[in-house]
Formats: structure tokens, sequence, C-alpha cells
């Protein structure tokens, strides 16, 4: 049977109805599908070593052929945990193989059977070298067996790995009727190998160099430069598409405008904010949308440049809509704007817990232009929303939100102008890679009088200490956050960490106000525990990362943060950025046994770009972005920070064919990439 592209994986050769069904309930339909199942790893299984030799091979992975002479499956006594022994033998020693809690090992592995075993000699407690949870097969003489370059696959159902490889062995015969997406003049001008050559160079290595390693082979090359150029080519067609329709509004600021900006301002701009103000103001006068990534570190004042802007839009007759990730942050930004603007600028909120009236009223308002400014959460993006004339477009945290709730936002007015908001200071390079679309403002300067924060690292062991100091400072009328990690909450999170430790916090402070914050909770029932904590009825709020985003509490002056290993140091900025925010002598306190350089770097540094330079080359996009952003940036082997110029090169030809070869012929080619398999992303 010839197979192809479209060959169902059912047919392929090892797959059989059972191992088919679970690739295909993965996402693998065809073979088409597995060939760009890539490989994470590989092991080098081509030189066994000799069982005499392995004392100079402790704690590394080590191949071992030999014959199975003994396989005992036994419990233990305390904890009556299963454990499967195997004494493996090849003619020079002996040594034993041990697997924990697999007791179903002893169906398939029995005395007189040859192995292949793939794992690390480590010395036991007593001082007797043993392999523990070793990869195996049985040795059959096969070419696999005989010594390959052995590539390593994520996990599908309970396929064996040695069944899965030879599936996907079999869709390779594929390879030769896949249409390259990249045609060879864009080859060319990449300067990467055809696709086929590629695929199989990183599904067969012929050798494991130092390049090939390091994710620098050709082949590798030739991936990621698919991937970052279909990305950067994607994102400007999509910004030239909509910059063909011209904006038919006029906008003008004139010294009415500025007077009335002058009058509500609560403080001096700064120079980096006055820079940004006049970069908005050119785009809002200008004929094409404004398409702008407004970033800025904790405190930095972007809210009142957003406020800027919306009144020069509003005082032109139109309309603007400010999203906001949670209702905790729309109550405060409808709070804080209210505060500084009179009542000639009529200000609503748009939120899922409305009541029906409310909500009646809200569109109705929205629809016949009375309501000037709206701020409100997902709710904005329902289809019954209509404005009359929407001019301006706030995202704010654009990291929780995806391209395509920008997008029905943009759709609910007359091209729009687009201001997105993030106070996750993102490196340039990364700014390159996930807003290549967007023009790029950057608040780099603090408002004069903000509070150097007091950071400091603690063990687990001084966290009485910590607990007195807490005692300390709210007996001096401080309130303080203590936050768990729990990452992300949605239904399948466990909130047990949080819970027992308010019932611990509970118990340690009995003469405190203690109350608890998740983003499970109901919205009104948290938006209550927010307004009790800023009312000063609550001394310590135990809280989740719900936090990390725009909740403002001058009175809050100590942010303890438990298990803080487990924050990348951008989030942990985010949430230290929670306190100094009054007059009060502020400090954030990490508890933490592992990872101590890593917090103490953290402690010493208070700029946020800095840490967030640092914590892309620690830990990734995926971890300075969240967890929302992270799929959309997960490359198959693209790593922004280690291969910037490679995605600099994908950005340069996208803008030179947008130049050259028009828009119609982009669009064809990001038709052409977009089909072609890469971007969909396994785990």
């Amino acid at each position: 049977m010839t197979i192809t592209a479209d060959t169902p994986v059912r047919a392929l050769p090892g797959a059989g109805p059972t191992r088919a069904k679970q690739l295909e309930e993965a996402g693998f339909a065809t073979a088409y599908d597995l060939i760009y199942n890539l490989p994470y790893r590989y092991e080098d299984r081509r030189h066994p070593v000799r069982i005499v030799d392995l004392g100079g091979h402790v704690d590394k992975p080590v191949l071992l052929r030999g014959k199975v002479m003994n396989a005992i499956l036994h419990v233990t006594r305390l904890r009556r945990m299963k454990v499967f022994e195997v004494v493996l033998e090849d003619g020079t020693g002996a040594v034993k193989l041990v697997w924990f809690n697999q007791g179903f090992l002893a169906d398939q592995i029995k005395r007189g059977d040859r192995l292949a075993v793939f794992g690390t000699p480590k010395l036991s407690a007593y001082g007797q070298l043993q392999v523990e949870s070793a990869d195996w097969e049985k040795f059959e003489g096969d070419d696999e067996a005989d010594g390959a370059i052995v590539p390593i696959y994520s996990k599908v159902g309970n396929i064996p790995p040695k069944a899965l490889r030879q599936i996907i062995g079999g869709a390779l015969a594929a390879l030769p009727s896949i249409d390259d997406p990249l045609e060879p003049d864009l080859r060319k001008r990449l300067g990467v190998i055809d696709l086929a050559p590629a695929l199989e160079q990183i599904h067969r290595p012929p050798q494991l160099d130092d390049a090939f390693l390091a994710r620098r082979s050709r082949a590798h090359v030739r991936i990621i430069l698919q991937e970052f150029f279909t990305l950067q080519l994607a994102l400007r067609v999509r910004r030239a598409s909509e910059e063909v329709v011209t904006k038919t509004r006029k906008i003008v600021l004139d010294d009415a405008m500025r007077a009335e900006v002058k009058r509500i301002l609560p403080f001096r701009l700064t120079n980096a904010q006055k820079r940004v103000v006049r970069e908005i103001a050119t785009d809002l006068q200008s004929d094409k949308p404004m398409y702008r990534l407004l970033e800025g570190d904790v405190g930095s004042g972007k809210t009142i440049v957003a406020l800027i802007a919306a009144i020069i839009m509003v005082r032109n007759g139109h309309q603007v809509a400010l999203l906001a990730p949670t209702e905790i942050l729309v109550e405060q930004h409808y709070q804080r704007i209210r505060q500084l603007v009179d009542q000639s600028l009529v200000v609503a909120k748009s939120m899922g817990s409305l009541t029906a009236g409310e909500r009646r009223t809200l569109l109705a308002g929205l629809r016949d232009g009375v309501i000037q400014l709206v701020i409100g959460t997902h709710a904005l993006l329902e289809d019954r929303v209509v404005f009359k004339s929407l001019g301006l477009a706030i995202v704010d945290e654009q990291h929780r939100f995806g391209v395509e709730q920008r997008q029905r936002l943009f759709a609910k007015g007359d091209t729009p102008d687009i201001l997105v908001m993030t106070a996750t200071p993102i490196p340039r390079s990364l700014a390159l890679a996930m807003y290549g679309d967007l023009e790029l403002s950057v608040i780099d300067e603090l408002p004069p009088g903000r509070q150097k924060i007091k950071t400091a690292v603690r063990s687990a062991t001084q966290i009485e200490r910590v607990y007195h100091f807490i005692d300390t400072e709210i007996a001096a009328g401080a309130q303080v956050y203590i936050v768990y990690p729990i990452i992300e909450e949605s239904e399948k999170s466990n909130l047990k960490p949080l819970t027992l430790g308010f019932e611990a916090t509970t118990r340690r402070f009995p003469n405190r106000r203690v109350a608890m914050i998740h983003g499970r909770m109901p919205p009104a029932e948290k938006e209550e525990t927010m307004q009790r904590f800023k009312r000063g009825e609550i001394d310590i709020l135990v809280s989740t990362t719900v936090i990390e985003v725009g909740i403002d509490v001058a009175n809050a002056s100590l942010m303890l943060i438990i298990d803080a290993d487990r924050f990348g140091l951008s989030q942990l900025h985010q949430l230290r950025g929670r306190v100094g925010r009054g007059a009060r002598q502020s400090y954030c306190v990490l508890v933490s046994d592992i990872e101590k350089d890593r917090l103490t770097q953290f402690a010493k540094t208070l700029n946020g770009f800095d840490l967030a330079e640092l914590d892309l080359k620690l830990r990734g996009a995926g971890e300075l972005l969240g967890t929302r952003q992270s799929g959309a940036m997960r490359f198959r082997f693209g790593n922004i920070v280690r291969d910037i110029k490679l995605m600099e090169k994908a950005r340069d030809l996208a803008i030179e064919i947008l130049a050259k070869d028009g828009l119609a012929r982009a669009q064809e080619i990001v038709e052409q990439l977009l089909g072609a398999g890469i971007e969909k992303e396994r785990d």
C-alpha cells in the first residue's frame, strides 16, 4: 500500500483499531498529522556499555543489553509499595534493575528474556549499583535494538514508546507526497533547505552533533524560520488588511481639551508619559487606524495616559471602550476615572453581574451614544453590545486577551483606534515576536514619590519571624496580603493549599480580621471582599494571584508570597506592585527554600524591565506572559531568546514581501503556511 499524507492512522503499520482510536482522540487523524508530531528529545542507543564498566557511568544515562537471570515482584512492609526487581547479566557482570509501583511489569518481563535497557545507574542507600525506572524493550535483534539514535515522542494514550515510533516511522513514508509550503524563491530568500529532508532528519537524525543537540542544525533552522516567518507575515498581513481602509473621522486637539486634561491630572506627567501621549495623539489624528501597545512598569501611570486618549476621542464626538480582564479591575478603573473627571463625561461599566434592568440601560446608552466611556469585562464583546460611534478601544492587560478578542472589539466600530496596555514589561525581542502588528510605546519612568519596596527572601523555617513582623505591622495600622501559588484557577484547580493556608493564618492570628479571595468565587462575593479590604475592615487578605492585576489599596504595605519559587520574576514583580501605593513604607517577603539565587536577584532589582529580561532568559516566554497567552507563543523548536536573529530575519522578509510583492501575494503565502501543520501544537 502506498502511504500518502492523507492516509488514515488506522491504515498505518502497527496502528490497529485500539491504537488508532487513541491517536485519533489525541488529534492525529492522518499520516500528515503524525509527521508533524516531532520528537522532543533523542537517546543515543548505538553504544551499549558493558555491565562490568558501569561503575564509571554513575548518574549518566547508558544503554545495557543482557539476559534476565531473575525477576521478582515484592511489596514493601511499611508503605505497601510494589517493587519489581530484575537481575540483568551480559557475560561481563550483573546489575539490578528496579521499578517502583509498576507491578504489571511482572507479566511482561520474564526470566530468560533478552532486554535492551536505557537508564541511569545510581548507588542505592546500601552502596549497591542499580538502575531505577529504566526504559526497556525486548531485545530481538531488530535494527533499533542493534543500536540507533532513537527519537522520543510525547506519550499518546497508553501506546508503548516503541510502538509509537514504529507507527510514526510508517507515516514518514508519506514525506515525498507532502508539498513544501515555502516555494523555492522563499526558501532561497530565507536560506533554508527543503521541508521533506528537514522533517526526515528531525525524526531520524544521522548524527547527534553539537549543532543538532542545540537545535541549530539546518533541519531545525528550516522549521524555526518557517514558524517565525508564518507568525511575522500573518501579523503584518492582518495589519495591512486593516490599514487599507482609512478613518473617516477627523480628530482635533484644541486648547479646551488641553485645559481639561491639566485640570484632572493628579500629578505632573513624567517625560515618558508626555512622550507617549504625543505618540498616541499623533496616531489618533492620522487617517490610519492606531494599533499601539503601551508598556509600563507597575505604577508608571498607564491609566492616566489612556484616560487622556479617551478624553480626546470623547470630546471629538466618539465613544471609548476599555476592556479589562476582571470585574475587580473594571470597578477600580471606574472608581478611579469617576474621581478624576467631572459630570460632563458619561462613564458606565459593563460586567456579567449586572441586573437585567442595568443591562438594558447600558445597551441603550451605548446604542444611542449617551454613554461616552464604558469600562467592561468580556461582556463588552457580546453581539448585543452595539455602539453608536466607537472611536477608541483600549485593552488593559493585553496578555490576558487573545488577538481574536481584540478583533471582536475592533469590529464594533468604524475602524476604531486600538490601544493595548500591559503592566508586564516585555523585552523588545519578545514584543517583536508577540506584537509584530502593533507600534510600541514604553513608559520607562515612574512618577516621583513612589515608595521603594523593601524585598527579602526567607526560608520556611523563618516563617514565625515573618508572622511576628506581620503582627507588628498590623498593630501599626498596616494591611497585609498573603499569596499562595495557584497559578491558573480553572475548574480543575485544587484550591486546597489556599484553604489550608487561610485556616492556618486564621489560627495564627486569632485577634486579626482574616479573609480569603480567589478567582473561582462568585464575582459579587469577590468584589465585596475587596471593597471590605479597601475600607480597612480586613487586616490580612489570603489570596491567589487574582490580586496580581490592578488591585490598588494604599494602606496595604506588606506582601507575603508563599512558595515564591513557583512564580516567574515578572509575576512576582506584579504582586510586589500591589503594595507601596501609599505613604507607608512597604515590604515584600518571599518564602522559599528553592531557587534562592534567582529570588535574591529579584529582591535586589526593582526595575520591571530588567526583571523581564532576566525572566525571559531563565524561564521562557510562556512564564513571562502567563499561561493564557503562552499557548499562542509555543513554537516547535524556536526560542525567541536564543533565536532572536532568526526572528529578525523572518520579520525583515515579511516586511519585504508586503512592500515588493503586495498584500494579495502575502495573503496567499500566509494561507499556504497556515495549512502546513507546524503550528498544530501537541502536548
